[in-house]
């Protein structure tokens, strides 16, 4: 019944998408890279003012090829890698900050609507949110702690809004595709004198390619926007996901050749991953309100509360857990804009609180239902963040900003039962205080910009780091911290047909955070000494044909390079009662290559064709540098035509087929994983096809 109610809904609602006007006026945006503006350093500056490594990723690239997922657009940046170890299963590395992730988004800062996403306790469900929920999103690259805390990988800023939030619209969109998927969503869209309306609804579901990776997610979005007078907007913005996946385990080598479409198999040590019944099953509500007050031409002040809620379950092959997880906080931010000297100087004062508790329990996994209580802990995350900032306009059209914040971050953790010990306690990890500067310097030359920083980094271990699935408290573990230094150039040139963005930089981190595993297999975290890391990321867009009135109107080729020499600096520790010396061996988890050519072509009949061939070196999977994962090259393509139905009405349909060569890789390796098992397969080569409508009224 529920497939024909969604279906019905496909037939004659329909989703923001595509259409030939809509992406007329995105490509210009993209066209005019000295015009565009973006969040950065929450600085709302021109992206040619703005001192360091930032990417903007629009609506239109989002959908431009997969649509189950933001992977294709996010994996085209340089310097970003995306990861999907099985359906609904996410990483995201910046720079290589994976290495201390085994599952889900750590070691960078995601905000939702100018909302914290990112838990207090430092990680971030990102597989919560489909793309239905993202109409633009800003990554920046690096730390970014004098601003948004901690987090030496970088930030994620999305906003859910998009270029047809001011058209009344309603309208939906149908999609089928390999291994039994199925995505359904519905936008409805009201814009009155003071206010907008939207309301949003998407369903995703599928079998998966190996056995036990199953996913269905159902997403509800409610989002307003009320000019309460000319001074003053309030924004609101609610969220409700339901998500449950499968999760089908790693594969050793011998595993991944034989067979890799099977689950983790079980062995004397462990249930395997169908017997275990292993996966996640989360439900989430997140409720939010933003209000900017324009107070003067000087004076202004955004101020952002939020509240949220979860349940999570998550059957494993060790273990069964059970979380109630709330949190809640906010986020200000006053800006002061004045001349000084005769140029415009804007000061900024902000903070930001975030304070969670987790009521978490841990039993045996018997047969895929909780079995005997392991241990019983109320945990207590409290994060506080201020930070200042200074922007000055100088002569020559140079543009300075300088930043400190200081970040403060405690755990308490309440041991109600512990079964091995016998006992009950509390421990308490209240990590010192941080100072964290960064200073920043721009030189604009026309349509190019050159632009240089030194920035400070640090990023404390989650509370699942401190916290592991084996019982153990590892009150020890220090916050990574280290310096960046940065200098890059972009602009446009050959009269705007090139736009270009170059970046390199030097991180110095020490206290590295990596991952090992126990004799069972439960991940375990520890501190290296220190790791250097060298990079070198560069993008080019190049529009061949823009706006063009003969067959093919527009026309656009983008390209995109990472070079990352990531290495160990000192990094010893035992293994048995063998010191083993890592010191020098290249860092676990990073490829030092990726190469990425992705175009778009749009003819004036309606049809469109865009495709992406992305290459990734090989990539070590242990710190000791003895296995690699294959180097791999994926071709994704997607093809479409679009049509005026009727004034107000607009059809489209495309269809596209993942992984074109028939590729054999992991998407997601776990790293130093015990047995061998470094190995989640990715699909082979798998289709989709759909429908979306669009009715004005």
């Amino acid at each position: 019944m529920k497939i024909y109610i969604r279906l019905t809904l496909a037939l004659f609602l329909v989703a923001p998408s595509l259409f030939a006007q809509e992406q007329k006026e995105d490509s210009i945006q993209t066209k005019l890279l000295n015009e565009i503006t973006v969040i950065g350093y929450d600085a709302n500056r021109k992206l040619l003012q703005t001192p360091g490594a930032v990417a903007l990723i629009t609506s239109q690239q989002i959908a431009a090829l997969d649509e189950t997922s933001v992977l294709p657009a996010m994996n085209i940046i340089p310097g970003v890698r995306m990861e999907e170890r099985s359906p609904g299963s996410y990483r995201i590395a910046i720079r290589g900050s994976t290495l201390r992730s085994p599952f889900g988004v750590r070691n960078i800062k995601v905000y939702w609507n100018n909302i914290p996403f990112t838990e207090p306790s430092g990680s971030t469900n990102f597989n919560l949110l489909d793309i239905i929920n993202m109409g633009s999103i800003e990554v920046i690259k690096g730390p970014a702690g004098s601003i948004y805390g901690a987090g030496t990988g970088g930030v994620v800023n999305i906003q859910s809004e998009n270029q047809w939030q001011q058209q009344n619209y309603i309208g939906a969109e149908a999609m089928w595709g390999s291994y039994g998927l199925q995505r359904y969503s519905t936008t409805v869209n009201q814009v009155t004198e003071n206010a907008t309306y939207t309301f949003k609804y998407a369903h995703q579901e599928s079998e998966g390619y190996r056995n036990h990776t199953a996913l269905e997610r159902d997403v509800i979005e409610l989002h307003g926007k009320f000019d309460l007078s000319e001074k003053r907007e309030l924004s609101a913005s609610f969220l409700y996901s339901d998500l449950s996946y499968e999760i089908p385990g790693g594969l050793n080598l011998e595993q991944f050749n034989e067979n890799p479409r099977q689950a983790r198999p079980s062995n004397p040590f462990a249930l395997g991953s169908e017997e275990s019944d292993a996966g996640i099953d989360q439900e989430y509500v997140l409720f939010g309100l933003s209000h900017d007050y324009q107070w003067n031409d000087k004076l202004s002040n955004l101020t952002t509360i939020y509240g949220d809620f979860s349940f999570f379950e998550n059957p494993f092959n060790l273990d069964y857990k059970r979380d109630s997880r709330m949190a809640g906080g906010g986020r200000t931010r006053f800006e002061y804009i004045t001349p000084l000297f005769g140029f415009e100087t804007r000061f900024t004062l902000g903070g930001e609180l975030q304070s969670g508790v987790n009521i978490a329990r841990n039993f045996e996994n018997d047969y895929g239902n909780p079995g005997a209580l392991n241990f019983d802990d109320e945990l207590k995350s409290n994060q506080s963040l201020i930070f200042g900032r200074a922007e000055l306009e100088l002569p020559q059209d140079f543009f300075l900003t300088l930043g400190l914040s200081r970040n403060h971050l405690k755990y308490d953790i309440n041991r109600l039962v512990d079964n091995l010990l016998d006992s009950a306690y509390r421990v308490v990890k209240d990590f010192e205080p941080v100072w964290v500067p960064r200073i920043g310097l721009t030189k604009q030359f026309n349509t190019i910009a050159a632009h240089g920083s030194i920035s400070y980094g640090f990023s404390p271990p989650t509370i699942e780091d401190v916290r592991t699935n084996e019982g153990s408290i590892n009150l020890g573990l220090r916050p990574e911290k280290g310096v960046n230094y940065e200098v890059g150039v972009r602009g446009n040139t050959w009269n705007g047909k090139l736009n270009f963005d170059i970046s390199a930089f030097y991180f110095q981190l020490d206290e590295t955070i990596v991952q090992q595993q126990s004799d069972r297999g439960t991940v375990l975290f520890t501190n290296t000494g220190s790791t250097d890391q060298r990079g070198l990321e560069a993008g080019f867009t190049y529009f061949a044909i823009q706006e063009s009135e003969g067959l093919i109107r527009n026309f656009e080729v983008q390209l995109s390079y990472t070079l990352h020499n990531f290495v160990f600096k000192e990094y010893t520790k035992f293994e048995g009662d063998t010191l083993q010396d890592f010191s020098g061996n290249d860092l676990t988890g990073v490829s030092p290559n990726i190469f990425v050519l992705a175009t778009t072509l749009e003819t004036n009949g309606g049809f469109y064709l865009n495709g992406s061939l992305n290459f990734n070196d090989e990539i070590p999977l242990n710190d000791a540098n003895t296995v690699y994962a294959d180097a791999y090259q994926l071709v994704l393509l997607k093809a479409g035509y679009r049509w005026q139905i009727s004034e107000g009405l607009r059809l489209e349909l495309f269809a596209g087929v993942n992984n074109l060569l028939d590729q054999k890789y992991s998407l997601g390796n776990d790293l130093n994983a015990l047995g061998g098992r470094y190995y989640q397969p990715a699909p082979d080569r798998n289709y989709y096809a759909g429908l979306k409508m669009h009715f004005n009224y």
